[in-house]
């Protein structure tokens, strides 16, 4: 059996290999930005200990910790990104969104990361309905480069 071998063409850049292939990374703000962990978790302990001793009631202390720290599970959970070929994946512990890149019409960077939207025009549902892709320690032109490839595709 005989392999066909084709020349590589000059069109082929660097920048359509890495489009086709896969790209994924790990994102957990409480271990890379150690300073204001500590600092947010000596805040919510203070927050709670005044709590606890304000009501002397272990029930109101429980209730208080879940209604302090569960917003600020994105914080606290680490966060796995996988970039495909055809689709976006964020997992968490018990959380999973997948959603195709052709769901994702604009996307907008700053220096944490990229808000994916699905809709063209700016609006203010798109906090709601976008998608919040962080950087973490990966690096932010690759992810940019491969979202914008993705989002607005070139003919």
């Amino acid at each position: 059996m005989q392999e066909e071998h084709q020349p590589i063409e000059e069109s082929d850049s660097l920048s359509e290999q890495t489009h086709t292939r896969e790209i994924s990374w790990s994102v957990h703000p409480l271990v890379e930005n150690w300073r204001r962990s500590v600092l947010l978790l000596l805040f919510l302990s203070l927050i709670l200990l005044t709590v606890y001793f304000g009501f002397q009631s272990i029930v109101v202390l429980l209730l208080s910790t879940i209604l302090l720290v569960g917003p600020l599970y994105k914080y606290f959970l680490p966060f796995h990104y996988s970039c495909g070929i055809e689709s976006l994946v964020v997992s968490a512990c018990c959380y999973k969104l997948e959603r195709p890149w052709s769901t994702f019409r604009s996307y907008y960077v700053d220096k944490n990361g990229v808000l994916l939207s699905p809709f063209a025009k700016p609006t203010r549902l798109e906090n709601f309905r976008g998608v919040y892709v962080r950087f973490g320690k990966y690096p932010p032109e690759e992810v940019v480069n491969y979202i914008r490839y993705k989002v607005n595709p070139e003919p």
